[in-house]
């Protein structure tokens, strides 16, 4: 048995799988997001010609001697069709928003220091979540990739609005809005439904368009026996491009559209539908802006996808080895111009070099500051590094033992074993003793890892498995290395 299985969950990691469920489940049938897509572009186009087959029935009957008893029949069942519907969009949005609301519970505090904590947080569960390229992992990080991308989207328009990296004519109204991290909760209700919610929506359904039946055909195959993360021909491609778009866009207009008020007050209804219109045609520009790339706003949830498409990779090669080329890929994208630098920039500060969740392995030192000959375990897990190659890190051994009371330490370039030259100061203790500090640390390392013997990362999935080892957040000791 696993970790995993022999353990309960602390009760945040209960609720971020929780939360993952209710974007996009492993199984269908409990309702989420991604499924009441599905629903909408497989069943809804059916009641909606069943509404237009009973309006041409309508017209027909004109001239008929039963005429009033069939309109009345007719009229009773469009009118149950269409209220059946309206009420399916209106649920559609409902469970948008409660998920909105939840993630926004879970990564945003009262401060701007504690909603980084929480975000780094929510982002490092997540991944440690996920147990590198074993079984079915693109699967696993398909599902977690929507909710990991919206958490990056808020906090890089936080970076956004503070430096004023885009000129856009919505964006400008919320310049105020970090004064909802020193306690103004006029900015904090007017940020979340005007600005947090429309962009967690972007950064959820950015592709829900593959969730139609159309696309699912391209990928899946006519008998859905196909394996969609193979790569794809490049007409397949172009046609899957073509698909997402156009489904997404109908999904976010008709599929979910704009919500219903409630009350009798028809100056605040006004205000309700006006801010509701605002908040929706600006989602709409991000999505759009995301697929066709004309004014820039699209990188605000493009960049992410970006970062993401390395860190939660869906391809046959992924290697924990490469996720810091995700800041990478990013960084070289800047270069050529392919995306705004300045933004490009306030992304690469926000995530630094290594992933949040990352395994990072490291010389220690002694209490003279001299570098042992041995090596040690750590977890990233802050955002916002000051260097993006000395991440944040909690560490969790001690003599190669597991440890819960570790310290919070940045962990300097110069004793990273991610950095070769490091690995080659390790060389020099003997094949036996670094084999002997590796049996020490279980199975958690990588057969290539083994074959070097200095390891380059760890894996630490096993050891989050434990609910005792889940609180990393908890600041007790911090070092600066």
């Amino acid at each position: 048995m696993s970790a995993q299985s022999q353990n309960p969950d602390s009760i945040y990691t209960q609720q971020v799988k929780q939360l993952i469920n209710m974007i996009y489940p492993q199984e269908s049938g409990y309702g989420s997001v991604f499924e009441d897509a599905r629903h909408y572009f497989s069943l809804t186009p059916a009641l909606e010609q069943h509404i237009e087959d009973l309006k041409a029935q309508l017209k027909k009957i004109e001239g008929n001697k039963n005429r009033e008893v069939l309109a009345e029949q007719l009229t009773k069942q469009i009118k149950n069709s269409s209220e059946k519907l309206e009420e399916e969009r209106l649920a559609r949005l409902e469970r948008l928003g409660a998920v909105s609301t939840k993630i926004i519970e879970l990564c945003e505090g009262d401060n701007w220091q504690e909603t980084q904590q929480l975000s780094a947080k929510l982002l490092g569960t997540i991944m440690l979540l996920t147990r590198g390229p074993e079984g079915n992992f693109a699967r696993v990080h398909m599902r977690f990739k929507p909710l990991y991308k919206a958490v990056l989207t808020l906090r890089l328009v936080d970076r956004l609005l503070e430096h004023d990296t885009i000129a856009h004519k919505y964006l400008s109204k919320y310049r105020e809005a970090s004064s909802r991290f020193r306690g103004n909760r006029y900015w904090h209700d007017k940020w979340k439904v005007e600005l947090g919610r429309p962009l967690i929506t972007a950064a959820l359904l950015q592709d829900i368009g593959l969730q139609s039946p159309a696309a699912l055909t391209i990928l899946k195959g006519e008998n859905g026996t196909l394996d969609e993360f193979r790569l794809l021909e490049e007409s397949q491609r172009k046609d899957l491009l073509k698909l997402n778009y156009h489904f997404t866009l109908k999904y976010i207009v008709d599929g979910l559209g704009l919500p219903s008020y409630v009350g009798n007050n028809k100056e605040e209804r006004d205000r309700f539908v006006l801010t509701h219109k605002e908040a929706n045609n600006f989602l709409q520009s991000i999505v759009k802006d995301a697929f066709v790339s004309k004014t820039g706003l699209g990188e605000i949830v493009k960049i992410p996808q970006i970062y993401v498409s390395i860190v939660l990779s869906t391809k046959s090669d992924y290697s924990r080895m490469s996720l810091p080329k995700g800041y990478l890929l990013i960084e070289q994208l800047a270069k050529k111009g392919a995306l705004n630098k300045q933004l490009a920039q306030d992304f690469i500060d926000l995530v630094g070099y290594f992933p949040q969740g990352f395994g990072v392995t490291f010389i220690p030192e002694n209490e003279k500051g001299q570098e042992k000959d041995q090596y040690e375990c750590a977890i990233v897990i802050g955002l916002n590094p000051k260097h993006p190659a000395e991440p944040l890190c909690k560490v969790v051994t001690r003599n190669q033992k597991y440890v819960t009371s570790g310290e919070q330490e940045v962990i300097p370039k110069s004793r990273n074993l991610y950095f070769p030259a490091n690995r080659k100061k390790l060389m020099r203790i003997g094949k036996d003793r670094l084999g002997e500090i590796m049996s020490q640390l279980s199975n958690n390392f990588t057969p290539d890892a083994v074959d070097d013997l200095v390891p380059s990362f760890w894996e630490p999935f096993d050891f989050f498995g434990y609910k005792k080892h889940q609180n990393l957040w908890v600041k007790n000791k911090y070092r600066v290395g």
